[in-house]
């Protein structure tokens, strides 16, 4: 097997997501675009009945994580943080169906 490391950085990262309680998993995505992250959620937990409409889930149906243009995270710590909160955030919805802006 002949195997070719390419020069550059790597601009993407994949981790990983515990719910607080324990008993969800979000895979994330976090690309650098230079002068911001986007948060991509690859895999997340059933919408349980509910709607999947991006203005409810904040979550384009391409995995993208909405943030307000001019107020993505800066660093990929942050991305995270935001992911995390996101995360939890999504969590309620699903059980509850109420909306946060």
């Amino acid at each position: 097997m002949n195997t070719k490391i390419l020069n550059g950085v790597f601009n993407s990262t994949m981790k990983i997501y515990r719910s607080k309680n324990g008993g969800d998993y979000f895979n994330f995505k976090f690309v650098n675009r230079g002068h911001h992250f986007d948060v991509f959620c690859t895999k997340h937990p059933s919408f349980n009945g509910k709607s999947s409409n991006p203005h409810k889930t904040h979550l384009f149906h391409s995995g993208k994580v909405c943030f307000v243009e001019g107020r993505e995270p800066k660093t990929r710590r942050r991305a995270e943080e935001l992911a995390a909160q996101w995360a939890e955030y999504f969590l309620d919805y699903r059980q509850t169906g109420k909306i946060q802006n």
